[in-house]
């Protein structure tokens, strides 16, 4: 049986790529991005520089993404960057299963995920003055039960957080307080937050 071809990863988020040049700008660290799912935003952000930590729970969407890592890398990045690098980590996506020591990453991505009960974790992980971009998926189906409530977002993260960015819209039933939420933020030094 002939092993699956593996393919390059769709377009990263339109919207992460509007904040991704000051994301690699401030380079003092990894920028993680959990769950990566085939890599299309790890490849966006490696083309400017970044290292990634590329993190999923699923093995066999690593595996592609590993396997044409190596292709996409070597394209030639635009004049003056020096291409990042792209590190696969396979782990559950829970505060218990976090693997991203304290103040280590420079960036955390959390693109189509429920990740309310990460936001601590992710704030721990999370470098003073490093960046958080967090797009929740759309409200299609029954999976606004798993988003987060109007200004949910907003509440957990505003004392430790600058928002540079923060849509936010309502979907699900009426009677529903359920949001899809895009944010861009940065995380305050601990001598002002």
């Amino acid at each position: 049986m002939k092993a699956a071809k593996a393919h390059l990863p769709v377009s990263p988020s339109r919207t992460l790529i509007r904040f991704a040049d000051q994301i690699a700008s401030f380079d003092r660290g990894p920028v993680v991005d959990a769950p990566c799912g085939h890599g299309r935003n790890a490849f966006a952000l490696a083309a400017r520089g970044c290292t990634v930590i590329a993190i999923d729970n699923d093995r066999k969407r690593l595996a592609a993404l590993e396997q044409v890592k190596a292709a996409y890398l070597a394209k030639s990045p635009p004049v003056g960057i020096s291409m990042g690098g792209i590190f696969t980590v396979c782990a559950d996506l829970t505060a218990e299963g976090w693997p991203v020591a304290p103040s280590t990453a420079a960036a955390i991505i959390c693109v189509h995920f429920a990740m309310v009960d990460l936001i601590p974790t992710f704030l721990s992980s999370l470098q003073d003055g490093g960046y958080l971009y967090i797009e929740t998926f759309g409200g299609q189906g029954q999976n606004f039960r798993e988003l987060p409530k109007a200004n949910q977002l907003g509440e957990l993260l505003s004392k430790q957080v600058e928002f540079r960015y923060y849509k936010e819209r309502k979907v699900g039933p009426a009677d529903v307080d359920s949001v899809v939420v895009t944010l861009f933020a940065q995380r305050r030094g601990s001598s002002n937050g």
